[in-house]
Order: C-alpha cells, then structure tokens, then sequence
C-alpha cells in the first residue's frame, strides 16, 4: 500500500515483528529443548545446535564452526574475542557479524556487520541492535533471530539455522550460525555469527521451501 510519500509501505505486523521478551524466553526455551521451532516460525527450515557430530551445508560456516571447535579444544573453554584472530579468519570474513549481548540475552548490538551482509541486507546495522533492526524493517524473522541469540547466551552452544527472507530482501534464505565468545557464569560477553545468503532452486512443480537446493551467493 502506498504511504503519504508516494513510496509503497511494507504491512508489518508489530506484534510478531517486536516480540515480547516473554515471548522470546518462550522460544527460546523451546530451542535448548529441542522442540521444532517451525511450528513458531515456518520460515524457519532448519534450527539445531552445532558441533562436531554433524557437518554444516555452507563451507564457510563449517569453516568457521571447525574454527571456533579447535579454539575451544586448545583453551579448554568456549574462546575469548582475544583468542580470535580477525586475520586467520579472512576467507569468511565478509559474512561476519559481531554482536554484544544486552539485557541479558534479550537483545544484541551489532559491532560487526559484514560486508558482504550488507549488500544483500541493504543496510549496514553496526551501532544498531536487533530490536532497532525489527522496528524498522519489519522483519518476520524478528522472533527467530532474538530467541537463537538468547538460547546460545544461556547455554554457551552453537547455533545453526536456515529461514527463507522476507519477500523484499534479494536473497530468498539466509544459512546462519551463532558462535558465542567470553563465557560467564550468567551467559556470554558477545557472538560471532556467519550469515550466508543463498538462492534456492526449485525441484519441480509446487516444491515447498524445504525441498529446496540452495546456491550459496
């Protein structure tokens, strides 16, 4: 529908796009149990904690996962953001975002945003939080991104997911994995997250989006 300025608005829906922060314990409480989280977010394909008993579908996340996993296993504990070196991390270092957790969980602010997320973004939300980015975009992911944050502060595990975009972003799924860093006894001092655009492809007729091959971008 076309706003005051002549521009076409997005219908967004406040509810599911600010969640509560009861809803987002919610489903996050639903995630560290293992409980689908498609029937709280069908855009959501895939949803589980990661690690070394399953390979990850995106080669820069494995390699990132694989990263974090030998870092963990040198230090004897989840890494610190000192134990991370930027410059071993080059070949996914355009997918990289890194975010400081506030409100205990419930929130994150984006201290990196990559740049190759930002092409396909559209925007660069360094500075911004994940809630700022709900409220202005309107993103039906909003509830999805926020309780996978929360579930990986309170646990200190890895996240991995893939969720098909909203209709006006270019790429049409994001593959994501969640690594928190600095562990404490109430959660974690911040995440690294590689985000992958990918463009599924249908196989054949009426394929729903978890029959879909993905081309990573």
């Amino acid at each position: 529908m076309a706003g005051k300025n002549g521009r076409v608005e997005r219908n967004v829906e406040p509810e599911f796009n600010d969640p509560s922060s009861e809803r987002i314990d919610a489903a996050a409480q639903r995630i560290v149990q293992g409980l689908p989280f498609s029937s709280v977010d069908p855009r959501c394909t895939e949803l589980w904690f990661a690690g070394e008993n399953r390979d990850l579908p995106e080669p820069k996340l494995q390699f990132l996962l694989d990263y974090w996993l030998k870092l963990k296993r040198t230090i004897g504990q989840i890494p610190g953001r000192k134990d991370i070196d930027v410059l071993e991390l080059r070949q996914a270092i355009g997918n990289i975002m890194m975010l400081e957790p506030l409100d205990s969980g419930f929130d994150a602010r984006y201290r990196v945003y990559g740049t190759g997320i930002i092409e396909y973004a559209h925007n660069d939300w360094t500075g911004r939080t994940v809630s700022d980015l709900a409220r202005e975009t309107g993103t039906p992911s909003a509830l999805l991104y926020r309780a996978c944050y929360l579930a990986v502060y309170r646990t200190g595990r890895p996240i991995y997911s893939e969720h098909v975009s909203a209709s006006w972003l270019s790429p049409k799924a994001w593959r994501r994995l969640i690594l928190p860093y600095d562990k404490r006894a109430d959660g974690c001092d911040g995440f690294m997250v590689g985000n992958i655009p990918v463009e599924p492809q249908r196989i054949g007729e009426g394929a729903a989006e978890r029959s879909l091959v993905y081309r990573s971008r």
